[in-house]
C-alpha cells in the first residue's frame, strides 16, 4: 500500500514538485496533523523530502472559510499534493476541483520521508 502511495505523489508530481504537509510542529520530526485546513503549520516539500518552505497557519482559528483559503494559498504556490492524517469533504472538494492530489498519511513527517517519498 505504501508503495501505491509514494507512486501516486511522484505521478501528481510530474509537473509539480511542491508537497504541502499539513503538520502539528514546524519542523519534520512533527506529526502529520488530523486537521488539514486548520493544523498549526505547513511544511512545504519537494518530492525528496526536502523543506522548501515552513509557515504557520494564519487561516486556523477563521471562524469560516479556511478551506479555501487554504486553496488559494495552495494554489498560489503551484502545490501539486497535500498530505494530512484526516481530510474534511469541503477540503477534499476543493483540493479536486484544483486539480491538488491529496494523500491521508497518520504518523510522522520524516517517517512519511522515508517510507513513501525515498523508496
Amino acid at each position: 500500500m505504501k508503495w501505491l502511495i509514494g507512486l501516486l505523489i511522484v505521478c501528481s508530481s510530474l509537473f509539480s514538485n511542491i508537497i504541502v504537509v499539513a503538520s502539528n510542529g514546524n519542523n519534520l520530526n512533527s506529526d502529520i496533523s488530523s486537521k488539514a485546513s486548520r493544523c498549526n503549520y505547513y511544511i512545504f516539500i519537494d518530492r525528496s523530502g526536502k523543506i522548501l518552505e515552513i509557515s504557520e497557519n494564519i487561516y486556523k482559528d477563521v471562524k469560516g472559510g479556511a478551506s479555501s483559503k487554504l486553496i488559494e494559498m495552495l494554489n498560489s504556490k503551484k502545490v501539486s499534493h497535500m498530505i494530512a492524517s484526516n481530510f474534511g469533504d469541503k477540503l477534499t472538494k476543493s483540493l479536486n476541483s484544483n486539480s491538488i492530489k491529496y494523500t491521508i498519511y497518520k504518523g510522522n513527517i520524516n517517517t512519511f520521508i522515508e517510507q513513501v517519498l525515498k523508496k
